[in-house]
C-alpha cells in the first residue's frame, strides 16, 4: 500500500489513470462526480491526443507520456487502468512493485492462467487489485440478490438471458481471438455468480467462430453447485437487438434489466424496482469500495482473488466451445 493512502476522512484521495482511451470516459465520468471524494490526480498514456483531451476536459494537472516518469513522479494513492487487456501484464506487475493499489478494467486478463499469475503476484506484494465488474450495479443484479438473499422467492431454478445486437470492433479487440465471452460473457458470468451466491461446477457452450477463430455467437450453459441452472445466449452478429433475463424460482420470478428490476411473486402480483446506477456510478462504487477497503484492510468487493473465479468461468467456455465438451470448472488450472 502507499504510504499516501489516506482515509477518505481527510483530503481526497489522488487517483492515477493508466490508458486514456475510449473506456477511460466512464471512470474519468464516476470519478468527476465525486470532487469531495477522488482527486483525478494523473494520467499516462503513450497517444498525446489521448493525454490532451482527457485532461483538458476532467482538469487533471499531471500527464506523463512515460509510464516508468509516472510512477516515480505522479504521486497518487492508487491507480485506474484502463489499457487493452492483452497488455495489462507490463503496467501491473510495475505498478504492484510501487505498491499501488489498483482498480483494472475487466477482464484482468483473457485467460486464466495469465490472471492466476497476476493475483499471485499481488498476493505475494500484499497490494490489492480489484476489477471493475460494475454489471453488478449497472445492470439489476444487486436489486435481484437483494430480494433473493431475503428468501421470499426461495430457491432459483432457472435464468434464461439473451442478449444479441451487432458489434463490429475496431482495432485492437478485432484482432482478438478471443472476443465475445472476452468482452461481455465475463461479465454476465460473474453477475450471475454475484446473484446466486453460489458457483458453477459445470459449463457447456457452442459457438459460432469467424474464419480466424474469433468466438461471435454463443450459446453456454451453467450447472450451479445448489442446482440452479443458467442459459445465455450471446451474439454480435445478429440482426436483432435483444436483451432479456429471467429468473425462475420456487416461489416467484424476477425480469432482470439494466433500468429497472421486476418481481413477480406467487400469487402473480409484480412489482418494479428502479436501479439507482448508471454505468459510471457503479464503475465508481466499486472504485471507492477498492480505496477503503485498502485503507480499512479489508478485502473489497470484487478483489482479485474473487474476480479469479468469474474468469475460471469464462476459461472453461471457452474450453468447452473448442473441445464440443462439457468441462468442469474444477477441471480449470
Amino acid at each position: 500500500m502507499s504510504q499516501n493512502q489516506r482515509s477518505s476522512k481527510g483530503r481526497p484521495y489522488r487517483i492515477g489513470l493508466v490508458g486514456a482511451g475510449n473506456v477511460s470516459r466512464m471512470h474519468l465520468e464516476g470519478m468527476s462526480r465525486h470532487p469531495d471524494k477522488v482527486d483525478i490526480h494523473a494520467v499516462f498514456d503513450l497517444n498525446e491526443q489521448n493525454l490532451a483531451e482527457k485532461s483538458e476536459k476532467y482538469g487533471i494537472k499531471h500527464t506523463f507520456s512515460s509510464f516508468d516518469e509516472f510512477i516515480r513522479r505522479s504521486d497518487v494513492d492508487a491507480v485506474v487502468v484502463c489499457t487493452p487487456s492483452h497488455v495489462r501484464e507490463t503496467v501491473l506487475y510495475p505498478l504492484l512493485d510501487a505498491g499501488l493499489p489498483i482498480f483494472c478494467e475487466k477482464p484482468i486478463s483473457e485467460d486464466y492462467g495469465t490472471a492466476h499469475a497476476i493475483a499471485e503476484y499481488a498476493a505475494r506484494r500484499g497490494v490489492p487489485i480489484a476489477v471493475n465488474q460494475n454489471f453488478r450495479r449497472y445492470f439489476t443484479f444487486s436489486l435481484a440478490k437483494e430480494l433473493l438473499d431475503r428468501g421470499a422467492l426461495t430457491q432459483p431454478i432457472q435464468l434464461m438471458q439473451t442478449v444479441t445486437g451487432s458489434r463490429r470492433s475496431e482495432g485492437w479487440r478485432s484482432e482478438r481471438e478471443r472476443f465475445v465471452m472476452s468482452v461481455m460473457s465475463n461479465h454476465w458470468f460473474d453477475g450471475y455468480r454475484y446473484m446466486l451466491g453460489d458457483e458453477p461446477e459445470s459449463v457447456y457452450c457452442e459457438g459460432i467462430k469467424s474464419k480466424n477463430g474469433q468466438d461471435r455467437a454463443v450459446s453456454v450453459v451453467l450447472r450451479f453447485g445448489k442446482g440452479t441452472v443458467v442459459s445465455l445466449n450471446e451474439s454480435f452478429i445478429s440482426w436483432h437487438d435483444t436483451q432479456s433475463a429471467l429468473l425462475d424460482c420456487a416461489n416467484g420470478g424476477l425480469v432482470l434489466g439494466y433500468k429497472q428490476l421486476e418481481h413477480i411473486g406467487a400469487l402473480g402480483e409484480r412489482t418494479l424496482h428502479d436501479n439507482p446506477f448508471d454505468k459510471p456510478a457503479a464503475t465508481f462504487h466499486l472504485l471507492y469500495d477498492l480505496l477503503e477497503s485498502a485503507a480499512e484492510g479489508r478485502r473489497p468487493e470484487t478483489a482479485i482473488e474473487d474476480n479469479l473465479k468469474s474468469i475460471r468461468v469464462m476459461e472453461a467456455a471457452y474450453r468447452s466451445l473448442n473441445t464440443n465438451t462439457a468441462v468442469k470448472v474444477e477441471d480449470i488450472v
